[in-house]
């Protein structure tokens, strides 16, 4: 999959990881099989989208902002304008960037839809699958998924 990552970099004012830039380049919209779908990034922002099909990245941050909102969540010290995503499930569980610091440094937050929490897991994406993959107790709120334990053979 081709992304205009300069393109997507001026009209987010970030500048995405290398390791996400990389995983798109390779599986582009995710690992359908293990129930992982990869938002893809494109020059329509949480703040410009218009409509949900055609908003990908900038249409699912605006909804994990909003549910940011309404969920309230505790421990966490950052801000919905934090949260950018990049992944999420068939469940609505929705797999998002804390943007604090350096790109390849940045946290991942976890939703999980069904009880309605929050996870705050400092590594990086590809290290957050690598955990998940290889079934790491580091990452144990994920032990429901159809990643866990999949294997690092699948990637």
């Amino acid at each position: 999959m081709t992304v205009d990552w300069e393109a997507v970099q001026r009209a987010w004012e970030l500048v995405f990881a290398s390791d996400f830039e990389g995983f798109v380049a390779r599986y582009g919209e995710g690992l359908s099989d293990l129930d992982l779908s990869a938002i893809v990034s494109s020059t329509v922002t949480a703040e410009t989208w218009d409509e949900p099909r055609v908003g990908g990245t900038g249409f699912i941050t605006a909804d994990t902002r909003a549910t940011w909102m309404d969920t309230e969540p505790t421990g966490i010290d950052a801000a919905a304008e934090d949260l950018v995503t990049w992944g999420a499930s068939s469940s609505a569980d929705s797999y998002c960037w804390l943007t604090h610091g350096a790109p390849g440094d940045w946290p991942v937050a976890l939703f999980s839809h069904g009880v309605d929490t929050w996870t705050r897991l400092d590594c990086s994406m590809t290290e957050f699958l690598h955990r998940v993959l290889s079934a790491d107790s580091r990452v144990e709120v994920m032990k429901d998924s159809a990643l866990w334990d999949a294997g690092l053979h699948r990637l």
